[in-house]
């Protein structure tokens, strides 16, 4: 009788030692071919007050908006006492949603600025297979925002991707060398931006989630906007939007969403005057405040092909805090006097600067 219960036992425990053995693997390769990147450090910075309180103000966003907003004009303008740029190059809507969520999980988030690039609402737009757009969710810690990203987005995937970050892979020997190197630094096991890699193209950091981008005129390729229409609208993003809107409208936050300016080439030639109209449509809808960057006047913010670092309209240091400067004035305040009455005014004064 006993060889039966021990045999019954001996059966349950290899289970329970072949899955200990699985997750060992699993964590083995992630610290050995993850890369050290610069989410899990402004997650971390959402979770950790590194200031000494809370963050009231957050920019959620992709690459453009860490290259434009600069939040510590907020703090010198006296538009927020405490902000941070949790923008994050590649995050879609669907991320947005999710980082929203997650700075709000240890901060009393009282404003959010919704930076908005077309370029992701088209259903086209598509990362590496079921790993690829899984870009904030590996990095969250454990939480309920984690276990809602799951069962939103997850259940219908490969089942891997739940613990397994192979988009995150180092595929390079130097690069894997690289990575345990500075794993085993002090820098990284205090998430200090130091020990983010990646970063190359991105100019000093500046702090708060803000990068002062090296100036950079000479632009790679030719003249190519990305493409936009309402036939390619992703009915998906459109519903993370509503859901970002009912997230903050609940729970007592301020939204407003901006477009970042874009080089006025691509102005001229791009679907941005369509795309920037379907959000101030939508914005209006939801009744959420929209600031189209693109539509700011000549004599208030003036801007050139030059002052970015490439045509799909990454800011350069320079321009970016122009525009952080005069971004934070008309979040105080309206002022709508800063601002064409519509694209075709905006064009206009863009053809004409060209003569």
């Amino acid at each position: 009788m006993k060889n039966k219960v021990w045999k019954e036992i001996f059966k349950y425990l290899k289970v329970v030692i072949f899955l200990a053995v699985i997750v060992f693997l699993v964590k083995v390769n992630e610290y050995v071919l993850v890369r050290p990147g610069y989410i899990r450090y402004i997650i971390h910075a959402a979770d950790n007050s590194e200031t000494g309180g809370d963050y009231d103000c957050v920019v959620i966003g992709a690459s453009h908006g860490r290259a434009s907003i600069d939040p510590h004009y907020f703090m010198e303008m006296g538009y927020a006492s405490n902000p941070i740029n949790m923008s994050i190059q590649g995050a879609t809507v669907i991320d947005n949603y999710y980082m929203i969520k997650e700075v709000c999980r240890n901060n009393d988030v009282k404003k959010i600025i919704l930076e908005l690039d077309y370029q992701y609402w088209d259903k086209n737009t598509k990362r590496d297979s079921d790993f690829g757009d899984l870009l904030v969710y590996g990095q969250l810690p454990f939480s309920e925002v984690k276990l809602e990203y799951i069962a939103n987005e997850l259940m219908d995937k490969d089942f891997r991707t739940v613990y397994f970050k192979k988009y995150a892979f180092a595929k390079k020997s130097k690069d894997i060398r690289q990575n345990i190197e500075i794993k085993k630094t002090d820098d990284y096991k205090n998430y200090d931006i130091s020990a983010a890699t990646g970063l190359e193209t991105e100019g000093p950091y500046q702090g708060r989630g803000f990068f002062y981008r090296t100036k950079v005129t000479d632009k790679k390729g030719k003249l190519n906007p990305s493409p936009w229409t309402y036939d390619n609208l992703n009915p998906k993003v459109g519903q993370y939007y509503e859901k970002i809107v009912e997230y903050c409208r609940d729970n007592g936050i301020e939204l407003i969403c901006v477009s970042t300016p874009i080089p006025p080439s691509c102005v001229l030639s791009g679907p941005v005057k369509d795309a920037n109209t379907f959000f101030k449509r939508l914005c209006d809808e939801n009744g959420v405040r929209y600031i189209d960057g693109n539509l700011i006047k000549d004599n208030v913010l003036h801007v050139e092909d030059d002052d970015f670092c490439d045509w799909e309209g990454h800011m350069n240091g320079e321009i970016a805090e122009q525009f952080s400067e005069i971004l934070t004035d008309i979040l105080k305040e309206d002022n709508p006097e800063y601002f064409y009455g519509s694209y075709d005014e905006c064009i206009e004064a863009i053809i004409s600067r060209g003569k």
